[in-house]
């Protein structure tokens, strides 16, 4: 597993890149739902790997619409021991700019 073997070769931070597929009917897509779903499958699978490997793991996830599929967007952080220390507030495309203390465990957002 990638997130075991980078642990152990000393990674205190791990990025994932993510790009679920939503499926469904596409109009009226319900993104509430679509977004509520993969932050839930973060907060199962990555949540879990960050406390297993004590290690920060940030989430970006695709947004938005493209010519076949659609995609539920987001962003979370989850801490060494599993908890998600930051999420976006919705499935809209965006950036946010993050300071993280990796000691302290404190995630701020900069304006």
């Amino acid at each position: 597993m990638v997130f075991a073997q980078i642990s152990q070769q000393g990674a205190r931070l791990v990025f994932e890149l993510a790009a679920p597929g939503l499926y469904g009917e596409r109009n009226p897509r319900n993104w509430q739902a679509g977004y509520d779903w993969w932050e839930g499958e973060c907060q199962h699978y990555l949540g879990r790997y960050a406390q297993e490997f004590n290690t920060w793991i940030l989430v970006a996830i695709q947004a938005g619409v493209t010519s076949n599929e659609d995609f539920p967007g987001g962003a979370f952080v989850f801490a060494p021991g599993g908890e998600r220390r930051f999420a976006t507030p919705d499935w809209q495309p965006g950036a946010v700019f993050l300071e993280i203390g990796l000691e302290n465990r404190r995630v701020d957002q900069i304006p």
